[in-house]
């Protein structure tokens, strides 16, 4: 039998919101205070919790605005990153379906689903609508790209869409904020705020180490792909966070808010310029077979520390703990600072 969807009230999607205005209530609630996050508002009142979610690509429209009433209880999760969230948070219980199976590190997640107790949904950009249905969520969680359409045919379920825009905000903290959220939404608003309280209380430390540094490397991110080598623009996270860790970043006055795609030439020709090169990348890398895919790199000198995101928990851990990440690029940034990062993504490349 197919349950009903009491937990949300009222959804606005994506499409749907657009020019359309909702009555105010004349409820007074409480406004939840966000330091760092501009793309949210959350207000509580004795019975229920509104949420409502700004588009990040336009601040005149809405993304998403929800009315709840009790915590969700099994959700469809579409990221790795969010399932890793939901596991610290300690309601891995309300994980009923993930997407991208191959991206999730957990053991507990992969026997879940072996075992038939989480729904494998497939691939996030194109979930299986059948799983879907048969899992009948409360609630679906995918991330937003910008002129991506939506879910297509996933909308039309009538399930919640829970977009999780948090990639989008611009500094580390604001996206990290996000945990307040996610965490009311699964009955876990004290645990969520006693973890972001601890992580802003760390990242802000460690910036005031960065300010004693001698000296701004210049740093090169990422690399080419299929021609292309997408960078952090200037309203990104990870530019704040560049800078906080006291680098030289050497594109950022690159216009855009996310990834902003580049061609191979015009990142090598500022790119010869760096001191540091980072670099994440699924499995093993080796600089004299990059080389020998995309011959302009042989012109970038610079030493390379790599992150290899099949083995590490980088994806799963930093966009809601910024201060682990921080730690590393400090320590790799300015080693003469001393610090000794207790988490280590990135490490050196042997060449």
């Amino acid at each position: 039998m197919k349950k009903s969807l009491p937990l949300f009230l009222f959804l606005i999607t994506l499409v749907a919101c657009v020019g359309n205005k909702t009555n105010k209530s004349s409820e007074t609630g409480d406004t939840l205070q966000f330091r760092y996050a501009k793309n949210l508002t959350v207000v509580t009142f004795e019975n229920r919790m509104e949420a409502t979610l700004r588009n990040p690509w336009d601040s005149t429209k809405v993304l998403g605005k929800y009315e709840l009433k009790e915590p969700l209880k099994n959700i469809a999760v579409f990221g790795s990153v969010h399932v890793a969230l939901l596991h610290e948070l300690g309601a891995d219980d309300v994980v009923g379906g993930v997407c991208d199976l191959e991206y999730i590190n957990q053991p507990d997640i992969k026997q879940g689903v072996a075992e038939g107790r989480i729904a494998n949904l497939g691939n996030s950009m194109q979930p299986n609508l059948e799983e879907i249905v048969n899992l009948n969520p409360d609630a679906l969680m995918p991330s937003p790209f910008e002129n991506s359409g939506g879910l297509g045919r996933v909308e039309r379920l009538g399930i919640p869409i829970i977009w999780c825009a948090d990639y989008m905000e611009n500094t580390p903290l604001g996206r990290a904020e996000w945990i307040r959220f996610y965490g009311r939404l699964v009955g876990k608003a004290k645990e969520a705020d006693s973890i972001f309280s601890t992580v802003e209380k760390r990242y802000q430390e460690l910036c005031a180490k960065a300010q004693n540094a001698k000296n701004k490397p210049k740093l090169l991110p990422e690399m080419p792909w299929s021609g292309q080598w997408t960078l952090p623009g200037s309203g990104s996270s990870s530019t704040k966070l560049y800078q906080d860790a006291g680098a030289e970043y050497l594109f950022a006055n690159l216009e855009g808010n996310g990834g902003v795609p580049l061609s191979t030439e015009k990142v090598v020709d500022k790119g010869v310029e760096a001191d540091i090169w980072i670099i994440k990348h699924h499995g093993n890398l080796d600089r004299k077979q990059m080389i020998s895919d995309t011959p302009l790199l042989a012109s970038i000198k610079a030493p390379i520390w790599w992150c290899d995101t099949s083995t590490t928990l980088l994806y799963e851990e930093t966009p809601f703990h910024p201060e682990r990440l921080l730690e590393n690029l400090i320590a790799i940034l300015h080693p003469e600072l001393e610090i000794k990062a207790e988490y280590t993504y990135f490490k050196p490349l042997n060449e």
